[in-house]
């Protein structure tokens, strides 16, 4: 009994984590505007700014095996709850550019060292390959879930006049409790660095098509946050609507893709995880064309969730995909899927505020349009020069390697 106590209560610190991670990257679309008003900068410079906190989420992903091992996973916890909360503090304090600059950094870098600790403890505390897969899109639905709550939370706040500092004070609240999670929660233990092996029979070459969808995550991690972080200004500026209205279609396409993070962990049991990578990536461009380039708020607002939809099962797809070009998957290839996909997330908002400064906000929004095509034409050069199929008999979804998530969308 009490040891599933305490399994319950690592699973919701991970649920935490991603809920933390998804509630920062998920909402800049709906800040943006207010701290532009706040600190009468255009919505570009803004934006570079956010690269800071991309910045912060990044580099703990990169380094998140070093800081694991020689910090603890419940120190790092902690450690980054407390500076969070320290960080809105002085926000509140001093709301200068200065500081929030410094203050979306930090916040972005416990957001990192929480999304690779709760990655890590859902394949670690679940050793049946089938449970473990379940449970990590189950924990993905909490950043998809954050998208949804948020939106709606703050698009309403925002209505009646409160502030940017709102989403701060809301991340000041979500670090108390992963503070209140942590104490006197045991965690497992990093095991000790594997010896590298020598021989290259061990260490099979990956194939054109791993570094084929290591880009093609990259593609998926740069559009997704530009299309959710532009699209609220779009529709005020082109359709003249509220706060309360534009958040509406971001929750719309979080809603949608949580929906999507349910049915479709059942749908690729019956579809060939290729053929549903690419149906998936084609009716996600057909429907990001639309929603980007339409005069219609309705039918905007349902290319939106088609396009939720669409990405539901990509990040998670493409990982596994990617794993499969090679007969025993090794932590090296996970490892660089992650890091070059995350290198999206880390350059959307400099890619995307810098289209908004040089084109205007329309080339801004479809540079989510670009990057969504380069990621089409990866994945269907990836389908070609595949080995997966060769490799393995059917890869199901069953059948699909554990993969932890970076920060997206």
């Amino acid at each position: 009994m009490e040891k599933n106590t305490k399994r319950l209560r690592m699973n919701m610190v991970a649920w935490l984590s991603y809920f933390f991670t998804g509630a920062l990257v998920s909402t800049l679309g709906l800040v943006i505007g207010p701290v532009s008003t706040a600190f009468g900068k255009d919505p570009g410079f803004i934006g570079q700014i956010f690269t800071l906190m991309n910045l912060g989420l990044f580099l703990p992903i990169l380094l998140s095996g070093i800081l694991m091992r020689r910090f603890g996973l419940g120190r790092l916890l902690i450690a980054g709850s407390i500076i969070t909360l320290l960080t809105c503090a002085a926000l509140f304090l001093q709301p200068t550019l200065l500081m929030f600059s410094i203050g979306v950094t930090m916040i972005g870098a416990t957001a990192g060292i929480m999304m690779a600790i709760g990655s890590y403890l859902v394949v670690r505390i679940n050793e049946d390959p089938k449970l473990r897969s379940a449970n990590l899109i189950f924990t993905d639905l909490f950043f998809a879930l954050a998208g949804v709550t948020l939106s709606v939370v703050l698009g309403y706040l925002f209505r009646l006049g409160a502030n940017w500092l709102t989403m701060y004070a809301i991340m000041g609240m979500l670090a108390m409790l992963m503070i209140l999670l942590c104490l006197g929660q045991p965690f497992p233990s990093m095991p000790k660095q594997d010896a590298p092996l020598a021989s290259t029979a061990e260490n099979p070459r990956w194939g054109a098509a791993a570094w084929l969808l290591c880009c093609a995550l990259f593609a998926f991690l740069l559009a997704e946050p530009i299309f959710t972080m532009w699209l609220p200004s779009w529709l005020k500026q082109q359709f003249a609507l509220g706060e309360l209205n534009a958040a509406y279609y971001i929750t719309t396409y979080w809603t949608v893709k949580s929906i999507g993070l349910f049915i479709n962990q059942f749908t690729v049991r019956f579809v060939q995880l290729r053929t549903y990578l690419l149906l998936s990536t084609l009716g996600g461009m057909i429907s990001l064309g639309i929603a980007c380039n339409s005069q219609s708020p309705g039918l905007i607002l349902l290319c939106a969730g088609l396009f939720g939809f669409c990405n539901s099962g990509l990040f998670s797809g493409l990982m596994s995909y990617g794993s499969l070009q090679v007969k025993n998957s090794p932590p090296t290839l996970t490892s660089a899927l992650l890091t070059i996909g995350t290198m999206g997330t880390l350059l959307f908002s400099s890619v995307s505020s810098f289209a908004y400064s040089r084109f205007g906000l329309y080339w801004a929004l479809n540079s989510s349009t670009l990057a969504y095509g380069l990621l089409l034409v990866l994945l269907m050069l990836a389908s070609l020069l595949s080995r997966a199929e060769r490799l393995h008999l059917v890869p199901r979804q069953e059948d699909m390697p554990a993969t932890p998530r970076s920060s997206h969308s």
